[in-house]
């Protein structure tokens, strides 16, 4: 979504009463150096056509000369190997990727594979000091477990998040990235396990922050009497009728929300049969 002036309003009896305006933007991005494909034999940028050509050799990375056979026919010669076609490169990911202001090399290291367990670490943090890092969501992952003993610990876990002033924060090696994120829940109280941009990745912009933790009397009986002029919501606003929604079929059946509770309960009542 492009950054724009929202003018936030409520709908009494048809008349439109204003309640804020607000710019609205993503306010973090992920820094990406400026990079350019180079050809890995000769380190030179390659030309396009209908791949990637350069006019090194293939063997030794050399660079090779036109050789005029007759009118019609000019082949490559390399000093070295002799004549035979240039390097030629089908697909970008053939090619060097470079820094483009240092020219030094970005390489992939590989973590951990697709399918092994990961282990991920633990750390608490606390609140207040959390508060003064951008925590700009990169995405979010669905958390479920599936044992009595992991449930208890990830319920005492977001005790602390909810009670004890504490952020939870986990980090791990995925294939080829370091993973920074927060374990929490969402405003529907779903467990989640929320990526952050690293601060060291993470550009800037202007946003706001706001100290709720000494909220008023009188602030709090405001808040109440105001948000009574809002409408209730029904579940349809939370269904769009745009282009997204074009050749797809919205399931009928709500996914399943599973209670932490629940899986505890059922775990203890099967431990005490057995």
């Amino acid at each position: 979504m492009r950054p724009r002036i929202l003018k936030i309003a409520v709908r009494i009896s048809g008349m439109e009463m204003p309640i804020a305006s607000v710019k609205i933007q993503k306010f973090a991005d992920v820094i990406e150096p400026e990079t350019e494909l180079l050809c890995p034999k000769c380190k030179q940028k390659p030309k396009w056509n209908g791949g990637y050509d350069c006019t090194c050799c293939p063997k030794c990375g050399k660079p090779m000369e036109h050789v005029v056979v007759d009118e019609k026919t000019v082949n490559w010669k390399c000093p070295e190997d002799g004549y035979q076609e240039p390097s030629h490169y089908h697909h970008w990911s053939q090619l060097m990727r470079v820094v483009k202001a240092t020219g030094e090399p970005i390489t992939k290291t590989k973590f951990t594979s697709e399918k092994e367990d990961v282990i991920a670490d633990a750390f608490i943090m606390n609140m207040k000091q959390f508060s003064e890092i951008v925590d700009a969501t990169m995405t979010e992952y669905g958390v479920v477990v599936s044992d009595e003993t992991s449930a208890r610990q990830i319920k005492k876990l977001l005790i602390a998040t909810k009670n004890l002033g504490r952020v939870v924060l986990i980090r791990y090696l995925d294939t080829y990235e370091e993973r920074v994120a927060i374990l929490t829940t969402s405003i529907s109280n779903r467990i989640i396990l929320k990526e952050i941009i690293p601060l060291n990745l993470a550009e800037i912009k202007e946003t706001m922050h706001i100290d709720l933790s000494n909220v008023s009397e009188q602030e709090l009986a405001e808040a109440e009497q105001f948000v009574k002029l809002l409408p209730e919501a029904k579940e349809d606003l939370l269904y769009v009728s745009d282009y997204r929604t074009k050749g797809i079929q919205t399931p009928k059946a709500t996914p399943k929300v599973m209670e932490l509770e629940e899986i505890l309960n059922r775990m203890t009542k099967e431990k005490a049969i057995t």
